[in-house]
């Protein structure tokens, strides 16, 4: 659960600075994890801020977790309280740190694993079933096909316990989806279209001896807008250039900052995030110069072209 602790800031505001400290010398950066003022929310990572986002449910009835998985193999459950005061979006944020592991989220009924790197964009098994293993080709240790016995660990802040029981896991080449580097925070989002259920389950499996991980599971937020045009499956710039620009459309940031749209962003069109944006090519005046079009592709932002300059 949130806790209140005095913090300092090297900005007048939450909003406008860029770390926080322990100390009033700003010497010793606080810990990674969220920070709210009762108005906004921001992510402090590596003791950088990140954009501030609302928060119009963090506190007592919403929990955060912002854990660090020990550096050994095992399975680590995360039963996070999301809270009953409003519905948003729930985002997660897993940064393997050079190493391999997989991560699911069972919540409502459905099971999530869909997740957006900033360096690789749109990374998953098979949607919706079971775990996605993301991580650096280089860091896997062989973990296709290979059965594994892992100790369990539940997370009770501030750390996880271990339950002293084991599971068996076998990675399945449905569920790889590792790439040429280390993909960096990658960016997983659940829908809250309602204020109950609050319960979110997290899973995440650390199959090979030296997997390490940082996990952190915000409040349900309030996601940023922006206007774009109907889809086109191609351009035809003499018809796709005369769409007007008047649909409201939703974005999670992943390179982004919540007003300029970034690559490998995801983008919905609604609120809560629950319905992707469809396969294909959209203009917005969101795009970053000297661009006019996003292209998207399993709800993440691809690519931006410039189908309509004069």
């Amino acid at each position: 659960m949130p806790t209140q602790q005095t913090y300092y800031l090297n900005g007048p505001t939450l909003s406008l600075a860029t770390s926080v400290f322990l100390d009033s010398g700003m010497t010793l950066c606080a810990p990674d994890g969220f920070y709210s003022d009762g108005t906004v929310s921001r992510e402090q990572v590596g003791c950088v801020l990140l954009p501030a986002v609302e928060c119009p449910t963090c506190g007592d009835q919403c929990g955060e977790s912002i854990v660090d998985l020990v550096s050994n193999n095992g399975v680590y459950y995360v039963d996070f309280d999301s809270g009953t005061a409003e519905a948003g979006v729930i985002v997660i944020n897993l940064d393997v740190d050079l190493s391999v592991c997989g991560i699911k989220v069972d919540y409502n009924g459905s099971t999530y694993n869909e997740l957006s790197s900033p360096i690789h964009g749109y990374l998953c098994g098979t949607a919706g079933t079971s775990y996605t293993y993301i991580g650096g080709v280089s860091y896997d240790c062989g973990i296709e096909g290979t059965p594994y016995t892992l100790d369990e660990y539940e997370y009770v802040s501030p750390s996880y316990n271990p339950l002293g029981t084991t599971i068996g896991v076998t990675p399945q080449p449905s569920e790889l989806a590792l790439t040429a580097s280390d993909p960096g925070l990658c960016v997983m989002i659940i829908p809250k279209g309602d204020t109950t259920p609050s319960s979110v389950a997290v899973t995440v499996v650390g199959p090979c001896p030296g997997s390490v991980g940082r996990l952190s599971v915000s409040c349900p937020i309030k996601i940023p807008s922006f206007i774009g045009s109907d889809r086109a499956i191609t351009v035809f710039p003499e018809v796709f250039c005369q769409l007007p620009t008047s649909t409201t459309y939703y974005v999670v940031p992943v390179n982004g900052d919540g007003i300029t749209l970034g690559l490998y962003d995801w983008v919905f069109s609604d609120k809560y995030a629950s319905i992707k944006l469809e396969d294909g090519y959209y203009k917005s005046t969101s795009v970053p110069s000297p661009y006019d079009t996003f292209q998207v592709q399993n709800g993440v932002i691809i690519a931006f072209h410039t189908y309509c300059s004069i």
